[in-house]
């Protein structure tokens, strides 16, 4: 098992190099040259390391080993810390180092493989770096049935996926099938209210909404529920129920102007 990551090595190796270097420079300004010269290169080092792997999460390294599951679990939550701050590519970036070692040490049927292996392919998929995107979705969701069940939410997640690849390969009929899957299958399993459910039939009365017009009151209906159950789950001020109300709004003065 390693102890010190890969990525950490070569910080650590030119803090010692540095180090070393100065017992052999003459005191007086050609050394202080020196240590400025090298601690700036291991500073750049150090960046890139964290780039890779941050540093709390190497001392967990450090103390536990490279193949510890609690280690790797930390380096996939660390590539799901940068979605919210809007760093896709460093997410991907971290996502990618890791699960050559998840699939190594804990297998690819194991349930922390292959959530992170969705995430992968969510993010692959949306920034265009997965060339068949649906086959390989279909293959997720196969493959998370069977360890997981239908009724996972990260089984669930991948069908909601697909629904919204489908929708923006303009595949509508098949969008709303899967919409419509994610909504069943969810229902039965974790229950109407629960927050995947909700998201399905917001963008499955969306969908229809789209494909029917304004004048769609069906949809206006359905959306007033769906908006209601959220602000009852979820608090009218989370940002999903908040912009769901606000889609709502919308329809509604809307469905209110072509009436008058």
């Amino acid at each position: 098992m390693q102890r010190i990551s890969k990525s950490w090595r070569w910080p650590l190796g030119g803090l010692a190099v540095a180090f070393a270097g100065a017992l052999f420079v003459p005191i007086g300004g050609l050394l202080w040259f020196h240590l400025l010269v090298t601690l700036c290169a291991v500073g750049v080092l150090v960046r890139l390391a964290h780039r890779e792997l941050p540093f709390p999460v190497a001392l967990a390294q450090l103390r536990l080993g490279g193949d510890d599951p609690v280690v790797l679990r930390a380096r996939v939550l660390s590539a799901a810390a940068c979605l919210p701050q809007d760093r896709p590519g460093l997410a991907l970036y971290r996502l990618k180092s890791v699960l050559p070692d998840l699939t190594r040490v804990l297998g690819p049927s194991h349930p922390d493989t292959l959530s992170a292996r969705l995430l992968s392919l969510q993010m692959r998929g949306e920034m265009g770096d997965l060339p068949d995107r649906l086959t390989a979705i279909r293959e997720a969701i196969g493959d998370l049935t069977t360890v997981l069940g239908p009724g996972h939410p990260d089984t669930l997640s991948a069908r909601y996926c697909l629904a919204e690849w489908l929708s923006e390969d303009r595949r509508t009929n098949e969008a709303e099938a899967a919409y419509q899957d994610v909504v069943t299958i969810g229902t039965e399993h974790l229950g109407a209210d629960h927050n995947i459910v909700l998201i399905a039939r917001s963008s499955l009365t969306i969908l229809r909404h789209d494909r029917n017009g304004e004048g769609d009151s069906a949809a206006v209906d359905d959306m007033t529920a769906v908006v209601a159950a959220m602000e009852r789950t979820l608090g009218p001020t989370h940002p999903t129920a908040a912009v769901t109300r606000r889609l709502l709004t919308q329809w509604q003065s809307a469905q209110a102007d072509s009436g008058a």
